[in-house]
């Protein structure tokens, strides 16, 4: 978002950057959000919140082998996220 003038420009016009949530995660999220208020700072603040691990701050170095079970902690995370 902030590397080219793209994303840049649609910041300009309002986009919350979003971490790497995506698109079709934060389409949900927002329909639901605009459905529980109609405060812009409410929706704001309800995007940005995390509900169920939706978005991470930031992927580690190793998410690619992580995600693609390579590692030892995916079995973890699994148990985890998959009840």
């Amino acid at each position: 978002m902030y590397v080219y003038d793209t994303g840049r420009d649609i910041m300009e016009r309002g986009v919350i950057p979003l971490a790497n949530m995506l698109p079709e995660v934060a389409y949900v999220k927002l329909g639901w959000a605009l459905g529980q208020t109609n405060d812009l700072e409410e929706v704001k603040r309800i995007m940005l919140s995390r509900v169920s691990d939706e978005f991470t701050d930031r992927e580690p170095p190793n998410g690619y082998l992580v995600f693609q079970g390579g590692l030892p902690e995916m079995e973890k995370i699994l148990n985890r996220s998959w009840r």
